[in-house]
């Protein structure tokens, strides 16, 4: 069976800090985890991709570029986007939402690990890699 198609953003400031929400009851067994989600009727990739950080961080974002590879969860495909940070216009919504926090790449590290949930724990370790290794690379952040 094939499996449905997420999108989400990996939001990182120019002072090399990434966005990590938690989310509300550690619904699906995480405990850190990127902002993600399914898109709406008719929406792109990249636009569920932003309206999901929008929603469940309370921050607008840009996209610089897709992460590279396809994420798999238990339900979904998810495809991700490094983000340039932009203002928080909103408070993330609380039915998603407990908190949210910036942190280096090895405090994301740390929290994301915390993740009872092996799948997403692993997937979402491997985008944070990815992302980290673009960044580095890059020798700059967005």
């Amino acid at each position: 069976m094939k499996k449905k198609s997420a999108y989400g953003g990996v939001v990182v400031r120019p002072d090399g800090k990434v966005l990590l929400r938690e989310p509300r009851g550690h619904f699906g067994g995480y405990a850190w985890t990127f902002p993600k989600g399914r898109p709406d009727a008719g929406e792109t990739g990249s636009e569920a991709a932003l309206r999901e950080v929008l929603e469940e961080t309370g921050y607008r974002a840009e996209i610089v570029c897709e992460v590279s590879g396809r994420y798999e969860g238990f339900e979904t495909e998810t495809f991700y986007y490094l983000m340039s940070a932009g203002e928080q216009v909103q408070q993330p919504d609380p039915f998603e939402t407990q908190s949210v926090v910036w942190v280096t790449f090895d405090e994301a590290r740390e929290l994301i690990g915390q993740t009872p949930y092996e799948v997403g724990r692993e997937r979402d370790l491997a985008v944070l890699r990815a992302t980290e290794q673009f960044v580095r690379s890059e020798d700059s952040v967005p």
